[in-house]
This record gives structure tokens, C-alpha cells and sequence, in this order.
């Protein structure tokens, strides 16, 4: 029960998939020097949740222009029990992708994101001004007014480095794309920062999205065992509150038999709580194990 072991290797019938997970996992993560099998399981996951939400938030954006008319998830889930590129396992549990595909595919999806260059040449070396867009899809025929907010949250301390943007009011196109706003991150002046979309509905938010400095295994998350976000089970209304003192990555509460989760695979930012439906909590006999970056 290893990471590399003959068991899991025989379980994995994708050609390469020894360098191939390898490679994922060192360009974009630090990796402990003792990483167990939890562990390397948590970061593949991460990763493909990762790609899969760069992936559709960018097919989604290219509707309008009609340059991306839909996309085919592979896979949905697997008839056996293994390795695979599959969003719910062999038991139905689903993986952290799962949640990241709903989301990116909801009736109304905001999206944030910086332009990241190409990270196989020379991605140490930051450019000194990296550009930002912020957007809406909506796949909706109604006419639909959103209040959107951008906050820049240091990944450091948790606070705000520079005063949020507001915009109320927006109109969305109509099954389409609306661009929000745009803007530039000054790599030089600015420490690493967390971009924090939030989108609201008649007053109630509907939607987010983060972005993070890129790759994510050059950022200090500070000193280990130093609490970034609280996790509380509220079992009598079967449900989970997320909240953070400072940006936590990738939030997995755990997939057990029994349990069904409205939400999972969460970025968190502190001043953002963030609730998780359990239909099942109130029967489990133990608290859910959870984890993050």
C-alpha cells in the first residue's frame, strides 16, 4: 500500500502512467519525502480536478463565438476497480473532478483566471505583469441581473492586499458569455495572491471561482500544523460549514457509503463561509476526515 507498489502499478493499465502521474505531480506540487499512499492519491486527484476545471471553464467561455459547441466528460465512472481517468469510482464515490465539472457546467458560472505561460519553458521566471479576465456563462434564456465581486487575498496572511471590485447590476447574454472585467496582476510589486470571484442572484450567491498563482508547489502555504480553516458538522441540519483564516486549496471532505455531499473539492478564502449538504450525517457514526493542500 504504496505509492509505485506491484499492486497499484497492475491496477493502472494506462501506457507510461508511472512517468506520467510522476510528472504531474512534481511539476505542480511539493511532494514529502516520505508521501504515503494517502497522500499521493489526494494530489493525483487534485490535479485532475485541477485540469478539468482550466479545461471546461475554458470550452464553456468559447461558446459564445460558437467556438466550442460542448465537450464529452471521459470518463463518467468505471466498471471495475483501478486506476483511471474516471470522475466516480468502481463504489460510486466521487472524485473531487466530479464536483469541479458541476460546477464549471451550472446554469450561471462565473470564472476568474490569470494568463499562466507555459510552464515547460522557463516557468520559474515569472513575467513581471500577468493580465486577468473575469467572466459569466450562463446557459440560460431568461434575463438574469448578477452582483459580482473580485477580491485579491493574500496567500500569506489571509487579508485583502488591495480593495475589492464591485460590479452590480450586470445584465448576462442570454445563453452566452458575458466578460466582466479585466485586469493586471503586477508580479514585481504584488505579493502571491489569491483571486476570489463571487457571483449573487437576488441576493444570494450562486456561484464562485478562484485563481491561483501558478504552479502551486512555489507557494508557501506557512508552517505545518498552523490552522488555515475550520470544519464544523452541524449533524442536526446535515451539514457542513467551511471556514478559513486564510486561502485553503482544494478542501476534500471525505466519500464514505451512505453519505451524499451537495459540494466538494473547495477552494476556501477567509470572510466567505461556505456550506456543504450531507444527506446521511446524522446516521454516521463518526466525524468525516477531510483534507487540503
Amino acid at each position: 500500500m504504496y505509492p509505485g507498489s506491484k499492486t497499484l502499478d497492475f491496477h493502472n493499465k494506462a501506457a507510461g502512467h508511472e512517468r506520467r502521474l510522476a510528472t504531474y505531480l512534481a511539476e505542480n506540487f511539493r511532494l514529502s519525502p516520505n508521501a504515503g499512499l494517502e497522500e499521493w492519491v489526494y494530489l493525483t486527484q487534485l490535479c485532475q480536478a485541477e485540469a478539468m476545471s482550466y479545461a471546461y471553464r475554458g470550452w464553456r467561455r468559447q461558446w459564445e463565438g460558437r467556438r466550442c459547441g460542448g465537450a464529452l466528460v471521459w470518463q463518467l465512472n468505471d466498471c471495475w476497480p483501478g486506476i483511471s481517468w474516471s470522475i466516480v469510482d468502481y463504489y460510486l464515490r466521487k472524485k473531487p473532478a466530479y464536483y469541479v465539472i458541476k460546477r464549471c457546467l451550472a446554469v450561471i458560472a462565473i470564472g476568474v483566471q490569470r494568463r499562466h505561460h507555459d510552464w515547460s519553458d522557463a516557468h520559474a521566471m515569472p513575467e513581471k505583469q500577468t493580465d486577468w479576465e473575469c467572466w459569466v456563462a450562463s446557459s440560460s434564456m431568461e434575463r438574469v441581473t448578477v452582483d459580482v465581486e473580485v477580491r485579491f487575498v493574500s496567500v500569506e496572511t489571509g487579508k485583502d492586499i488591495k480593495e475589492s471590485l464591485v460590479m452590480k447590476n450586470i445584465d448576462l447574454r442570454r445563453n452566452g458569455t458575458t466578460n466582466v472585467y479585466k485586469g493586471v496582476v503586477d508580479n514585481e510589486k504584488e505579493e502571491p495572491h489569491v483571486l476570489a470571484a463571487r457571483l449573487w442572484v437576488d441576493g444570494e450567491v450562486v456561484a464562485r471561482d478562484c485563481d491561483w498563482p501558478q504552479p502551486l508547489k512555489y507557494l508557501d502555504f506557512g508552517e505545518k500544523g498552523v490552522q488555515r480553516v475550520d470544519v464544523s458538522e452541524d449533524r442536526d441540519n446535515g451539514r457542513i460549514v467551511l471556514r478559513a483564516w486564510k486561502p485553503t486549496k482544494g478542501l476534500v471532505l471525505e466519500e464514505r457509503d451512505g453519505l451524499w455531499l451537495s459540494d466538494n473539492a473547495l477552494d476556501i478564502v477567509p470572510g466567505d463561509e461556505q456550506v456543504v449538504f450531507v444527506k446521511g450525517l446524522d446516521k454516521s457514526k463518526s466525524t468525516l476526515n477531510w483534507r487540503h493542500l
